[in-house]
């Protein structure tokens, strides 16, 4: 009984595993090459950003010009797969290439180990979605100014 009661947690523990993959969830690595190919198609600013079903990159912001760009990017490849484009100007408030780093970073110290997405408001404040090393969804909140992690939650 007690090896049927062992293997049916494990069973359980996988599935949340896979579920939250699929949720949205991907490595640092993973998001920082597909913020790669945002800044080659002309990102220079984010204010979102998200993983779809695992296999989409949904990222929003603005080019060096001030468009307001919303692309879809395939997690596989980097290739577009839906773009909008709108005349605009970048607000103080979004991120730069490197700020969003600095964001991911601090989210990475905060126990955040598979990116879900990012948004900033303009308020200054920065939240990301994640799940730990256990794929237990995380919340965290940030100041837009210095980075620091101002409030985690962890959702069960």
């Amino acid at each position: 009984m007690k090896k049927t009661l062992t293997l049916g947690l494990a069973t359980l523990t996988l599935t949340s595993a896979m579920a939250a993959m699929a949720d949205g969830g991907a490595s640092r690595a993973e998001i920082d090459e597909m913020l790669k190919k945002a800044q080659e198609y002309g990102f220079s600013n984010f204010d979102e950003f998200s993983v779809d079903d695992g296999n989409e990159f949904e990222v929003e912001g603005w080019n060096a010009d001030g468009s307001r760009l919303d692309v879809d990017l395939s997690m596989s490849d980097g290739s577009v797969l839906r773009e909008q484009q709108r005349q605009s100007e970048i607000p103080d408030w979004s991120l730069s290439g490197d700020e969003v780093t600095q964001a991911l970073d601090a989210a990475q110290k905060a126990g955040v180990e598979h990116l879900a997405g990012l948004d900033v408001d303009r308020m200054g404040s920065i939240e990301i979605e994640g799940y730990d090393a256990q794929f237990q969804e995380l919340e965290l909140r940030m100041n837009r100014e210095t980075f620091e992690v101002l409030n985690v939650q962890h959702d069960d």
